[in-house]
């Protein structure tokens, strides 16, 4: 059994997604959204709350690969440098829990893979998402897009595990 965290970075949510991996199967184990404070949140603070919830997550699930989405273009640049200020706190989170098992992907590549359609919008995600893992609940986008994530890594993971058997 293979545990896999997923992050869906963001300077005011970001979402998280725990899923286990048992041969082809996926299970879902949590999700849910870091609410790291408003716009009246001093920013360093609200970077410190994703810092120390995502800590204590890795913690409690401990998983053995993690995957975040990486930066894509923005219009607004000073919405950009939050976010990436926000993916970089979790990032060194992923990388003092678990170095080097840190895999990042494009919201492009995760969306083609769990909807077939690289352009998903957010509710064909979160409805595939909950289809695949056989959800029954109420998902917020920041979790659907981490679990997403999460499901591509897996999957991932399981067929470089295949090419190196097979070697």
């Amino acid at each position: 059994m293979t545990i896999v965290f997923g992050i869906d970075p963001g300077s005011v949510y970001t979402g998280f997604g725990v899923i286990k991996r048992h041969g082809q199967m996926f299970a879902h184990v949590d999700s849910g959204r870091i609410c790291a404070g408003r716009a009246g949140v001093d920013f360093s603070g609200r970077l410190s709350n994703i810092y120390d919830d995502l800590s204590a997550l890795l913690q409690q699930y401990r998983p053995d690969y993690i995957a975040i989405e990486r930066v894509f273009s923005q219009v607004n640049v000073a919405s950009a440098l939050k976010l990436g200020q926000a993916r970089g706190v979790a990032l060194l989170a992923c990388e003092q829990y678990r170095s080097g098992l840190v895999s990042e992907y494009s919201p492009r590549a995760v969306k083609k893979s769990v909807t077939g359609y690289g352009g998903a919008e957010k509710a064909q995600v979160q409805f595939m998402v909950k289809q695949l893992l056989k959800l029954d609940c109420v998902l917020s986008e920041d979790a659907a897009d981490a679990l997403a994530l999460a499901i591509f890594c897996a999957s991932t993971v399981r067929t470089q595990h295949v090419k190196k058997e097979s070697v």
